[in-house]
């Protein structure tokens, strides 16, 4: 079984996928060897481990190249958060899928942060693509509605969810949910695996499990809280003028 398929099936589990977000080969290792399915990045964490800023700040030849290494350092299903595709461009977009396609990854995560109208004819072009040249590749469409403060949250999300999924879609983000009401009101909605941050207020994967969520992700908050920690080891040996920390 290819690692497109392994990864699709794994949507559609009794229990979610548990995705833990890398930003670099050694991430995507320690991942890998904690036993977790497949490892996705985060576009925030790779740009700022690299100096640059989140939303595209990173030229995509260098997001390609962190991407090219975490796939050959590693076994498992690989999906790579693609931002708005780092282009405007159809031509371009295809040219970008298709490297990603021939490092080997698995799936995409593609935002609709510029409006429903550009984002649905990049996914109805890149799904085109696909089909026409015969290969398959997890389409994650993530929806910034709520991160937006768009009116009529709920709705809105639902309404885009029925459009992407006739788009092609393969899976639905939605990211700025705060609490489980909200979360079972769009699954119930829905008919794609919904994927979720767990966030503080949602943390329980069981919790999650009940509301019906398919797929869990970390974004930026497993290195956050990976540098946070050296932040507060290298305070402390500073102040105590000592290296037992490290010990």
């Amino acid at each position: 079984m290819n690692q497109y398929q392994i990864f699709y099936d794994l949507h559609y589990q009794a229990q979610p996928l548990l995705l833990a977000n890398a930003w670099n080969v050694k991430s995507a290792q320690i991942i890998e060897k904690a036993g977790f399915s497949a490892i996705a990045t985060s576009s925030g964490a790779i740009a700022d481990s690299l100096g640059y800023k989140d939303g595209e700040q990173i030229p995509f030849d260098e997001l390609l190249y962190i991407v090219k290494r975490i796939k050959a350092s590693t076994g498992i299903p690989l999906t790579v958060d693609l931002e708005r595709g780092y282009t405007n461009d159809l031509d371009v977009l295809h040219s970008h899928i298709q490297q990603m396609i021939d490092i080997g990854v698995a799936g995409i995560n593609l935002e609709d942060n510029q409006g429903e109208d550009i984002f649905l004819e990049k996914l109805k072009s890149i799904t085109n693509y696909l089909h026409e040249t015969n290969q398959k590749l997890f389409i994650n469409a993530r929806t910034d509605v709520f991160a937006q403060k768009i009116d009529h949250p709920t709705e809105t999300v639902i309404n885009r969810a029925k459009l992407y999924k006739d788009a092609g879609t393969d899976g639905l983000f939605v990211i700025g949910l705060k609490d489980t009401e909200t979360v079972r009101k769009i699954v119930s909605a829905v008919e794609l695996p919904v994927n979720v941050v767990g966030i503080s207020a949602l943390s329980s994967v069981d919790e999650l499990t009940d509301c019906g969520v398919k797929r869990i992700s970390m974004a930026g908050i497993l290195y956050g809280a990976g540098y946070g920690k050296i932040d507060e080891i290298v305070h402390s040996i500073k102040k105590e003028n000592s290296l037992s920390q490290l010990y």
